[in-house]
């Protein structure tokens, strides 16, 4: 990326804490020609942060150590820093901060000017982009669209911006050459650096800055963004200082949205993850009951079978035990059932053979005696 030419007016060493009168247009035409073919939208920014240049330098020494983040990453890191939203906007060019803090009395001039007289300003920058465009060296192209647009008060203006709103070139020029016409013609090939532009008199540019998603932000659709309606002239910038109030509080309804769209979500997931966990709980718990009755069951159904088993025992034990008796009673003959009189019939037949017998002796010792 090539470095922005800065020229500053020599002998105007002024303090940034002094109010200053307003300069004669001749002294604001060289204050603000390094800057005054910049892209409105850019050079908002520039005027802007100009008015703090001791602002600038610490914006300066802090990029130098941020220098690996880019994009809405960088832009993030300085708003949490603490830098004001113009600074902000202009970190993603770090050559032009650079520039304006090597040459800061050029920037505490330029700011002190603005401050003093914003018109005035407005109307050195439209002086010059007149004499650069009826020079030849102010046109369209593929980094830059210009156009002309008529104010509030009917003054023709003239306006700079980006070809593509997502890629922004800053140009490079000689101020001390390229508000005047060429004495000679000049062709720049395509291919050409713009040191050879710079050098023919012409406009250069150095490499895009592409934008991309910092387009989705607030530095650029907000209040100093791209999108804000930067333009070099009272009546565009009294309408872009109300468009940005307007989107200063868009964009904070738009975070208090968002805020309370996160803390909606965050809310119903941590509803649903207690009753997630309340569900596992219970679903444990029944789980727990269940088991615990179910060996309740086990336990009683174990002691049930072994209270029959015993009864079971006994009972056998019990016919057991009458089977014994009765065959103890059978043997001994002493069994006094149905069948008691036919059971032993060699007992009864012994008993009578054993009577007879005894009959028969005592008859015949009987009949001895008589003889």
């Amino acid at each position: 990326m090539r470095s922005l030419v800065l020229v500053v007016t020599a002998g105007l060493v002024l303090s940034a804490s002094t109010p200053q009168p307003a300069k004669a247009p001749d002294d604001l035409d060289t204050l603000a020609a390094p800057i005054a073919l910049y892209p409105d939208a850019l050079l908002g920014p520039i005027l802007l942060s100009a008015g703090n240049p001791s602002q600038v330098g610490a914006l300066n020494e802090w990029l130098r150590s941020h220098a690996s983040a880019k994009g809405t990453e960088l832009q993030d890191a300085a708003k949490a820093a603490g830098f004001g939203e113009s600074y902000v906007a202009l970190v993603l060019f770090p050559e032009v901060v650079s520039r304006m803090a090597e040459q800061l009395e050029w920037t505490t001039k330029i700011g002190q000017a603005f401050a003093a007289d914003r018109s005035a300003v407005f109307a050195s920058i439209q002086r010059l982009r007149t004499k650069a465009k009826d020079a030849g060296k102010l046109n369209s192209n593929p980094q830059q669209a210009v156009t002309t647009e008529t104010s509030g008060s009917g003054q023709q203006v003239i306006v700079i911006e980006p070809a593509n709103p997502q890629v922004v070139y800053v140009p490079q020029y000689n101020p001390q050459t390229v508000y005047a016409p060429s004495t000679s013609t000049v062709v720049i090939k395509e291919e050409d650096d713009s040191d050879a532009a710079v050098a023919a008199g012409l406009i250069g540019f150095t490499a895009g800055i592409a934008l991309g998603a910092a387009m989705d932000n607030d530095y650029y659709y907000g209040p100093y963004g791209w999108g804000g309606g930067f333009r070099m002239y009272d009546d565009a910038w009294d309408d872009w200082y109300d468009h940005r109030e307007d989107s200063r509080e868009d964009w904070q309804d738009y975070r208090e949205d968002v805020m309370e769209e996160r803390g909606d979500r965050a809310r119903n997931a941590q509803e649903q993850r207690t009753d997630r966990t309340q569900a596992r709980t219970s679903t444990a718990a029944e789980r727990t009951n269940a088991r615990t009755t179910s060996a309740t069951e086990r336990s009683e159904a174990r002691s049930t079978a072994g209270t029959t088993g015993t009864n079971r025992v006994s009972a056998e034990a019990r016919g057991q035990s009458e089977r014994a008796t009765g065959t103890n009673a059978e043997r001994s003959g002493t069994r006094s059932d149905a069948f008691s009189g036919y059971s032993n019939g060699k007992s009864t037949r012994a008993a009578s053979s054993r009577g007879a017998s005894s009959r028969s002796s005592s008859r015949s010792r009987g009949g001895g005696g008589r003889r």
